[in-house]
């Protein structure tokens, strides 16, 4: 165990002193209001994240988490005003109970923990405290059930857009270009995630009896020093700064091609990296196209920042 466990442990014990001899009723509507801002945040904080990221060109990172809780604070205020509406219209009977009250408020404390260890882990910030939440024991636990909550949320609830707070793409052939807000050359190939990644993507390709790609180490090397770049750099683009595309990176490293794409992801995990692109139309179809029948994937680990992903694909 380390800091961020005991941090947990007091954080949890707090919420249990706050809620103790309150009524168990009160403090189960007050979980009922807290779980539905955090289900609308998730399922809405792009809308105000576009905005802030247009109107005061905030980075990609920051606008997504200012977003998110813009509309956590937005819900738990609209809930907190119509319970304060309701509590008093209660039967006394039903105000009491008073002991149990701590079960409801531990529950609330864990969402709000997994919530902060999500910002820790998805915005940069130093990178010694994001060290500190993945070896925590405790803390690592919930930030894994954490990721894994945010797709099925932002399906029920209508995500407005392919990014979320784990994972960021950009669509296929657009000239977007996301500024990451940091840069970091401390960065380190991860052949281990490359090739999981190539078996994921002939995984689905076989499931619907199309031909698997053949691996190509030329264009394993094209994604290497695209995704890398963007790591050093701090963009996050098909189009370098200079505005060089994928067709310009390969023809630099000599590779021969008909046609030619490439997907790009940053995210925590190979798993994430892949959900993510399957769940996008524009990416799924370069993943399944029987135009290509070659891939080459560069990630490259940049530690506490998470990974970066390029698949490039051939004729």
């Amino acid at each position: 165990m380390n800091w961020v466990d005991f941090l947990i442990l007091a954080t949890l014990i707090v919420f249990a002193f706050e809620a103790y001899g309150r009524s168990l009723v009160v403090e189960t509507l007050d979980l009922i209001s807290f779980l539905l801002a955090f289900f609308l945040s998730f399922g809405y904080y792009n809308l105000p994240a576009k905005f802030f990221e247009a109107q005061f060109q905030i980075p990609h990172g920051l606008s997504l988490v200012l977003g998110f809780m813009s509309v956590w604070f937005i819900s738990e205020a609209l809930f907190y005003i119509f319970l304060r509406i309701l509590l008093p219209k209660l039967p006394k009977e039903l105000k009491g109970y008073k002991v149990l009250s701590i079960i409801p408020a531990l529950f609330k404390g864990l969402i709000f923990i997994a919530l902060f260890l999500v910002m820790i882990a998805t915005f940069p910030i130093q990178p010694v405290i994001k060290k500190a939440v993945l070896e925590s024991r405790v803390g690592s636990i919930i930030l894994k059930q954490a990721y894994r909550l945010e797709a099925p949320v932002k399906n029920v609830f209508g995500g407005v857009t392919e990014d979320s707070l784990t994972f960021l793409t950009i669509k296929p052939k657009t000239d977007e270009k996301i500024d990451l807000g940091f840069q970091t050359a401390d960065v380190e190939i991860d052949p281990t995630s490359e090739q999981a990644l190539i078996d994921l993507v002939n995984k689905e390709r076989s499931s619907l009896g199309l031909k698997t790609l053949v691996f190509d180490s030329k264009l394993r090397e094209v994604g290497r020093g695209h995704s890398e770049d963007m790591f050093k750099r701090g963009y996050f683009s098909h189009y370098s700064p200079e505005n060089k595309s994928v067709a310009d990176r390969a023809s630099e490293k000599e590779v021969d091609f008909l046609v030619i794409g490439e997907n790009l992801a940053y995210a925590p995990s190979v798993e994430l990296a892949h959900k993510g692109l399957m769940n996008s139309e524009g990416h799924k179809a370069n993943i399944l196209s029987e135009d290509y029948g070659k891939i080459g994937i560069g990630v490259m680990d940049g530690g506490v920042y998470g990974k970066m992903f390029t698949q490039v694909f051939s004729n």
